[in-house]
């Protein structure tokens, strides 16, 4: 799947509210009708009804070792095995809440970059002026950096071009996903252009890279239990932004 470049910098954005994000703006409803989001859900609702709730803590200790081991050694070199040992189990019982690494990796991504996709669009739909839609944007952003860390950042770190070589029914929904983010983020800034919100110092598609970039770049440096809390650097970053487009 060939992927334009500008939509792989904007894929790595998906980092961004999932639901309870930024003034809730991600609602149950919402997640009800995002076809990716009501696979999820049905999943979820059916370990809830079978009593399965010691099943839903494993699979999540699960999801967070194999957050921390590919943060650590990356993708290609993390194990089943040292996933298992993180996690507290043998080889045999991590299989039986996961097929393999590679569907841990889609699992630890997929709800939040749907969440980050139905938060976009709630933003770019709103009422609210341009400046207050991408304040508001950059700062559900490093809230979601926050509530998936470290998930988020290791897809972030890992190469999107050759996961975007995959040619699985995810990857079609993820190429999907982000179309939809593109659309939405771009939205915003060409919404601020036309009204006069925003200096016209360059077209929407390089801006909206500016800020991708400022933001995706804080997976080399960001740590949940850094001196900066995620909402203090987003009011920095969305500062240091606006003021840059100040008409």
């Amino acid at each position: 799947m060939n992927v334009p470049r500008i939509g792989l910098e904007l894929a790595r954005l998906w980092t961004v509210g999932s639901a309870g994000g930024i003034n809730a703006i991600v609602d149950d409803r919402d997640q009800a009708e995002d076809p990716y989001m009501s696979k999820i859900s049905a999943r979820r609702q059916s370990a809830r009804e079978a009593g399965a709730e010691e099943y839903e803590k494993k699979y999540a200790d699960i999801l967070h070792a194999a957050a921390c081991v590919f943060r650590e050694v990356g993708y290609e070199a993390a194990t089943v095995d040292e996933i298992a040992r993180r996690a507290g189990l043998d080889r045999a019982s991590l299989y039986y809440y996961f097929k393999g690494k590679k569907q841990l990796f889609r699992e630890m991504i997929g709800e939040a970059t749907a969440g980050n996709v139905m938060m976009a669009e709630k933003i770019a739909a709103s009422q609210q002026r341009p400046r207050d839609k991408l304040r508001n944007l950059i700062i559900g952003i490093f809230e979601s950096y926050e509530r998936h860390y470290p998930y988020l950042y290791v897809y972030l770190q890992e190469d999107m071009a050759r996961l975007a070589q995959d040619q699985s029914d995810w990857s079609k929904e993820i190429a999907s996903l982000n179309t939809r983010f593109n659309n939405a983020v771009t939205s915003i800034v060409q919404e601020g252009l036309d009204t006069g919100d925003f200096s016209p110092i360059g077209g929407a598609k390089i801006i909206v890279a500016g800020v991708v970039g400022m933001c995706n770049w804080s997976h080399r440096w960001y740590r949940v239990d850094g001196p900066l809390a995620a909402r203090q650097i987003a009011e920095c970053f969305a500062t240091m932004v606006l003021g840059g487009l100040e008409a």
